[in-house]
């Protein structure tokens, strides 16, 4: 049984970079969440760290207006 899994990566004018994950895509595109690495969080080497859920969404349009208007672009 997999996971269908669809990443974006977005990055705004200073480099942040915040990738958008849809989980279970099927024809209207599927829930999703946008990440973001925490490098400090992820230094000691867990793998189970750094990952920050900024906000989740029901529809993958509502994720990507929301990153436009915090100053993302897509890469």
């Amino acid at each position: 049984m997999g996971t269908d899994l669809h990443v974006e990566l977005w990055r705004d004018e200073h480099g942040g970079i915040r990738e958008l994950v849809q989980f279970g895509l099927d024809e209207i595109g599927g829930a999703c969440v946008i990440r973001e690495r925490n490098s400090l969080d992820a230094l000691d080497g867990d793998v189970n760290e750094g990952d920050t859920v900024v906000a989740r969404f029901g529809d993958p349009e509502d994720a990507r207006d929301f990153l436009r208007d915090e100053g993302f672009e897509p890469v």
